[in-house]
């Protein structure tokens, strides 16, 4: 697969991978990546899995047209599309409750929070400058139809902020899977699936490694860029 980059405005990392990994959709799935970027995680799963449609939704101009040069370069026009827009104003054409499945990689970091880069690309890419936690999960709700699902992946310790967001807008967790960088160190980030609606039970996957102690992939992590499930 060839992604079409530019360090000085997207740059994808592991993240993508571990959320393509983790999502699980049926073959006549509609799926919407919220706050697409250039486009990786949608390419990367629509050319590894077995899907209906994606759509990316993107706010940055300059990065939509990114990403539909990649889907284009990649001959995945019939299966991609591509929308330029704000997921605090949804567009017309994405309808209410029409997605089986609504993913997101969102920017990690409150926008009060850290030093921020003069780089605008980067800076809406890592922090919440154009849309916060909150206005990421009532987009979601709004696109996710009753018995779909919504998964994402975000720092494990804004993860009790992340619950209490989910609850407040009737959705409810029923995977999670924390992620770990080596060895013997705490999570850092986790992955979790979200149902709108109420109901008891969620599943607790065993934790992914990302690297030995050597700070070589770990073998799992290996497994997960060649299209493994995480399960």
């Amino acid at each position: 697969m060839q992604i079409i980059q530019n360090p000085e405005k997207f740059k994808f990392t592991i993240d993508a991978f571990l959320l393509t990994g983790f999502v699980d959709p049926g073959p006549k799935d509609h799926l919407i990546d919220l706050g697409a970027g250039g486009g990786v995680l949608s390419l990367l799963i629509a050319g590894t899995k077995r899907i209906g449609s994606v759509c990316g939704l993107e706010i940055q101009t300059d990065l939509a047209d990114m990403a539909r040069r990649s889907v284009a370069l990649n001959g995945l026009d019939t299966t991609i599309r591509i929308v330029d827009g704000d997921l605090r104003r949804l567009p017309s054409e994405l309808k209410h409750n029409s997605f089986d499945y609504v993913i997101a990689n969102p920017p990690f970091y409150p926008e009060n929070k850290g030093v921020i880069s003069q780089n605008q690309a980067l800076a809406m890419a890592k922090f919440e400058i154009s849309c916060k936690l909150e206005d990421l999960v009532v987009a979601a709700k709004r696109l996710v139809k009753g018995n779909g699902k919504f998964a994402m992946i975000f720092p494990s310790q804004r993860f009790t902020e992340l619950l209490i967001v989910l609850h407040k807008n009737s959705l409810t967790p029923k995977r999670i899977c924390f992620i770990h960088p080596k060895p013997g160190f705490k999570s850092n980030l986790v992955l979790i699936e979200s149902r709108p609606g109420s109901g008891h039970g969620v599943e607790i996957l065993s934790p992914i490694i990302v690297s030995d102690q050597y700070g070589e992939y770990s073998e799992m992590m290996n497994r997960i860029f060649q299209g493994e499930k995480i399960k």
